[in-house]
């Protein structure tokens, strides 16, 4: 396939129309293009008469690929690679503990099972739908469970917020490859080309579900209602975990136990693991309405049915 840079379309006008653009691009027939599809968009709103999309689409010709790259080939027009997702079953004598079944320890086990570790996940909360029945309850007037709750459960405090579910830094490694492990368990395309990519928090919880289903698939193992009170330690080196009486044994053991979950730690530093400190960070929220950030970001009154809610963010380095 191909990739074709910086193809613009117009707010009003529909992702269709990026083959014909690609085509004009290539300086080929829109018959050629055997298929097209969008990779990236960004909305470019910074002239006030000028709001467009500027687009990247991986382009597939009926033939003639090879002669075409080497004639275009350029930041515009250059070869792309489709990627693939998928997770081989391979048996292994040895099985890791993962604690914590939050974005991290989604990730660590979903990375295990591809390798066919057969991972055995933690987790002292409940599933999404159970654990979305105890906060609608709590929100309702009634108790909190402590072990399920916003904080704890299936996908962790990001099944609430899913910016919390993956970072949006590029400096912490394959950024694209979190968001297409998203998309291939339920998340719908758009969020690997917008520029500002946004799950749903009504979406997520089947999302996490189909994840974990993957790492079931490939042999690995969640087990919910599972709080860990202790870690077994032989020879100087944790060799499994304790619930309660029980012990579940482990070549590793993952803690992904989230920042939340203080008596983890407390219990860490009791059984004797040796624990640094993190740099203090604090975090602020401020609220606009969303009329006032359209007006500024667009220029305009009213952003129109074509134009998506605007976004910014303010950046000061003290």
């Amino acid at each position: 396939m191909i990739l074709v840079r910086n193809l613009r379309l117009d707010s009003g006008e529909d992702l269709s129309r990026l083959s014909a653009k690609a085509a004009k691009k290539l300086r080929v027939s829109t018959s050629d293009i055997a298929e097209c599809r969008v990779v990236k968009r960004s909305l470019d709103a910074r002239k006030k008469n000028d709001i467009h999309y500027t687009c990247s689409a991986a382009v597939a010709l009926r033939a003639g690929e090879d002669k075409l790259l080497a004639r275009f080939a350029g930041k515009d027009v250059c070869a792309y690679t489709e990627p693939v997702y998928d997770i081989p079953h391979v048996e292994a004598a040895s099985r890791p503990v993962v604690v914590g079944f939050g974005p991290a320890g989604m990730f660590a086990a979903l990375v295990l099972a591809r390798a066919g570790a057969r991972p055995i996940v933690l987790e002292r909360g409940q599933d999404a739908l159970s654990r979305k029945a105890a906060v609608d309850a709590f929100r309702a007037g009634g108790e909190l469970d402590p072990e399920s709750n916003v904080q704890f459960g299936e996908g962790g405090a990001g099944t609430y917020s899913d910016g919390k579910l993956f970072t949006r830094s590029k400096k912490r490694g394959d950024y694209r490859r979190a968001l297409e492990v998203f998309r291939f368990h339920g998340a719908d395309e758009s969020i690997l080309y917008d520029a500002h990519p946004h799950i749903g928090t009504d979406r997520l919880p089947r999302i996490i579900a189909a994840m974990r289903r993957s790492i079931a698939d490939a042999g690995g193992e969640v087990l919910f209602g599972a709080k860990v009170t202790g870690v077994q330690i032989k020879d100087d080196r944790i060799c499994g975990v304790w619930l309660g009486d029980t012990l579940v044994e482990g070549a590793a053991v993952i803690l992904a136990a989230g920042h939340s979950a203080r008596d983890i730690y407390e219990m860490l530093d009791r059984d004797g693991v040796r624990l640094e400190a993190k740099a203090f960070a604090m975090g602020v929220r401020a609220e606009h309405p969303q009329r006032l950030i359209d007006s500024i970001q667009y220029h305009m009154p009213e952003r129109g049915e074509y134009l998506p809610a605007a976004a910014y963010s303010l950046v000061a380095q003290v």
